[in-house]
């Protein structure tokens, strides 16, 4: 009978040490996860060229130097002249993007 026991018992221990080990992987991943989620969105506005006043939509982004990119990427009447603009709160103005990566204030 006391033999029956041991036997059950050490039957158990690899289950509960891959219970203990899935669960340890479980904590991890969902750490990472939070981390690939952290960024904030960015809303961007399109405009076909600097002097526009007028938007041709808006996309989101997670990284401001992705912005003209994704317009023209989001947008066919852009034709890869577009600029991507986000309001910055340091600033009176938006801040612009073009396809090249230059910054300016519109």
């Amino acid at each position: 009978m006391k033999r029956d026991r041991l036997q059950k018992r050490d039957s158990l221990l690899p289950l509960l040490c891959g219970v203990a080990l899935l669960s340890v992987m479980v904590v991890i991943a969902a750490g990472f996860m939070a981390l690939a989620f952290a960024d904030e969105s960015i809303s961007i506005s399109c405009y076909k060229d600097a002097k526009s006043s007028w938007s041709v939509g808006k996309v989101v982004v997670y990284d401001v130097a992705e912005a003209a990119q994704a317009c023209n990427s989001f947008y066919y009447d852009c034709r890869g002249r577009c600029i991507g603009c986000y309001q910055d709160l340091d600033y009176v103005d938006d801040v612009c993007i073009d396809m090249r990566g230059n910054t300016f204030l519109k």
